[in-house]
């Protein structure tokens, strides 16, 4: 049911939403053997022949006359012969027209291929079927020689206009009367920048432009007007460069004093999330990305409240690193003031670079291992990881629990790429350091495990185990639990822990979400959620739809206040609406990007 709801939330609320569509069969090549035409087909992942047999309208049989091999089984990227029926689109001319070749470079994006030769992304498909897969490092492409000569004619005789009718004009009319030729891939931002007009101006100039731009359309583009005054806050909804959302309202209006972003421009916010659309089963909580987007909607409406101005883009990621890599073909994300996304680690890399090279602020919202973070001053890294969690543990011992029995439970054969192994190592290290005394139990099997040569009974005890899989650390909290009425003892437990019915009475947490919240603001947010999505908010801890509400208000506010020029670090005082996270971002040098440092000690004490 949600997930029905959450689709006429993207069809009905999203600014612009990008979703990666299959070629149709026309885009396929053909080759002619024997007087018979055939398309050439690869093969796509879990594909049988009935989808194909669907997919091209041609009987199973007939697949199977041309390809006698298919009888064995159908593999992935195996290529095959469809036979093209009588009445079907025949292939248009550019698939037949000469090529030249292309060796793919590494992280070479086809998007950047089309821009190289000059031909769009499609012409390349058509062409070499098997991109469909994805792109590899020394792949060899057929790239369509396009005849771009009366599209270069025609570019030329509308900037010789340009040219006459504006050599004597005041800079506010140098674009009166000047017609621009749609190129691919620009959109009516791209348009308005360029020329330093209004997009509305644009669009009252040429009718119905707004629905839709094609490649060779002719936009008559207004004189440039004189920058006098800022954005006013529209009564309809969010502004956007391509189409308008209708939001919500707030139940509740009131007088609210409109805040300009710096230098007046509209904010420009996209977030690439893996909705899981087409299949939710590649996700096993694909729920957590809608709910974190709903609370960020609700962040954007307040936002909107203000006065404040902005554009939101949305794409659904998925898991793979091809689908960011299409994604990030796109034009309009290159002029975007922050990205927020992707969700997966796999995808951070290729992220990373396409912010540093399109300098784009980005913000990592869940991996706490981003790799780049050292030399990439582009990347904000929300979850602080291991490395802030033992500075903050370490400070926790050595203060408000200094006089705390801290025993190292170590559990025999833990992988050296097990994170609670590494913050089990370094901070002993760290407490060694600093002087402070602690004891390692070397456990086996649990039926031998014996606390009691490190416990005491005179004091209270803190279990730190060397590990964060919960799996391994459950068979020996059975027995801390039978010992618990002879020692005070507490479990230095993980955060993705906190749910687990098994743990400890007494556990603590450290983790980026305070435990305090404020019960009023919550209760206002609650309202407001049901109210917009027609579902009820989430009650697991941490709650995503909070975060994507904390996150978005937090940058909201900074670009607002800051524009492009961020401080070096930016601090708790940004006068952001927050409920669940409060973020704190520093950085280690000039070359490096920023990563949260707030922390939040939370004490789990049950009867």
């Amino acid at each position: 049911m949600k997930k029905q709801l959450f689709r006429l939330i993207l069809a009905g609320c999203l600014l612009i939403i990008t979703n990666l569509s299959f070629a149709q069969k026309n885009s396929y090549p053909t080759k002619k053997i024997n007087g018979t035409e055939y398309y050439i087909y690869s093969v796509e992942a879990s594909e049988g022949l009935y989808a194909i047999s669907r997919k091209f309208d041609v009987d199973k049989d007939e697949i199977v006359k041309a390809n006698p091999e298919v009888k064995d089984g159908l593999r992935f990227g195996q290529v095959l012969l469809i036979p093209i029926q009588k009445g079907s689109k025949q292939v248009s001319k550019e698939s037949s027209s000469e090529f030249t070749e292309h060796k793919v470079e590494k992280r070479q994006t086809l998007f950047a291929i089309s821009r190289k030769y000059g031909v769009s992304q499609d012409e390349i498909k058509k062409m070499n079927p098997e991109i469909s897969n994805g792109l590899r490092e020394g792949m060899i492409l057929k790239i369509p020689v396009v005849n771009n000569n009366k599209k270069e004619e025609k570019a030329v005789k509308a900037a010789e206009k340009v040219t006459e009718k504006n050599q004597s004009k005041p800079k506010e009319e140098k674009t009166a009367g000047l017609t621009h030729v749609v190129e691919p891939k620009e959109t009516l931002y791209s348009i308005s920048k360029k020329y330093d007009v209004e997009i509305e101006d644009i669009v009252a100039a040429n009718p119905g432009v707004d629905k839709k731009l094609s490649v060779g359309m002719e936009l008559k583009i207004p004189a440039a007007k004189k920058q006098t005054k800022v954005n006013q806050p529209e009564e309809k909804a969010i502004k956007s460069s391509e189409t308008t959302a209708s939001y919500p309202e707030s139940t509740t209006k009131k007088e609210v004093q409109p805040i300009t972003p710096k230098d007046g421009k509209t904010l420009r916010i996209a977030y690439l999330l893996p909705f899981m659309l087409d299949n939710a089963k590649t996700d096993n909580n694909p729920d957590r990305f809608t709910n974190f987007y709903a609370g960020s909607l609700i962040a954007m409406n307040e936002a909107k409240e203000k006065g404040i101005s902005l554009q939101i883009y949305t794409y659904d990621t998925g898991k793979t690193e091809d689908r960011l890599k299409e994604i990030l073909s796109s034009n309009d994300l290159k002029s975007m003031d922050i990205i927020i996304g992707p969700a997966y680690s796999n995808q951070v890399g290729i992220m990373g670079d396409f912010a540093k090279e399109n300098k784009i602020k980005t913000l990592i919202p869940f991996s706490s291992k981003v790799s780049e973070i050292d030399y990439n001053p582009y990347l904000f890294q929300f979850n602080p990881g291991t490395e802030s969690e033992i500075k903050f543990a370490t400070e926790l011992i050595n203060g408000r629990y200094k006089r705390m029995n801290i025993v190292f439970a170590d559990i025999q054969d833990i992988s050296y790429f097990d994170d609670g192994k590494v913050f089990s190592q370094t901070l002993r290290r760290n407490l060694s350091d600093i002087k402070k005394e602690y004891s390692v139990l070397n456990l086996t099997v649990s039926e031998n495990a014996d606390f009691t040569s490190s416990l005491k009974k005179d004091t209270k005890n803190l279990i730190v185990f060397n590990t964060d899989k919960f799996t391994y650390v459950s068979p020996y909290l059975a027995l801390l639990k039978n010992m618990s009425a002879q020692y005070d003892i507490t479990l230095y437990a993980q955060y993705s822990w906190k749910d687990q019915p098994d743990k400890l009475a007494k556990s603590i947490f450290i983790s980026p979400f305070t435990s305090t919240i404020d019960q009023g603001q919550l209760s206002t947010f609650n309202q407001k959620f049901s109210e917009t999505f027609n579902w009820n908010a989430s009650t697991d801890a941490p709650r995503y739809d909070l975060l994507g509400y904390d996150i978005t208000s937090y940058f909201i506010t900074l670009l607002s206040k800051y524009g492009n020029k961020l401080p070096e670090k930016l601090s708790l005082r940004t006068n952001s609406n927050w409920i669940q996270s409060q973020p704190a971002f520093e950085r280690k040098s000039e070359l490096s990007g920023f990563i949260n440092q707030q922390l939040y000690l939370t004490e789990d004490k049950k009867d």
